[in-house]
C-alpha cells in the first residue's frame, strides 16, 4: 500500500515535460523497428543450414536408389 501511495504522490508532482515527437521522428522510429527486424529475417535466412544442424533439426538422407536402366 505504501508503494502505491508514494506513485500517486510522484504522478501528481511530477513536472510536465514538454517533449513533442513530430510525424518525421515517428517515421524514423517505425523504419528503424522494421530496418530491425527485416535484418535478422536476412541473417536467419542466411545462417538456416548452420541454425538446423546447430539445432539437429537437419535430416541426412541417403542415396538408397538404384540407378535405372537409362543411367547405364
Amino acid at each position: 500500500m505504501n508503494k502505491f501511495l508514494l506513485t500517486i504522490v510522484l504522478l501528481f508532482l511530477a513536472a510536465p515535460s514538454m517533449a513533442y515527437i513530430d510525424p518525421g521522428s515517428g517515421s524514423a522510429i517505425m523504419s528503424a523497428i522494421i530496418g530491425f527486424f527485416v535484418a535478422l529475417g536476412l541473417a536467419i535466412k542466411t545462417y538456416w543450414y548452420k541454425i538446423k544442424s546447430l539445432l539437429g533439426l537437419s535430416k541426412k538422407t541417403e542415396n538408397t536408389e538404384e540407378p535405372s536402366e537409362n543411367d547405364k
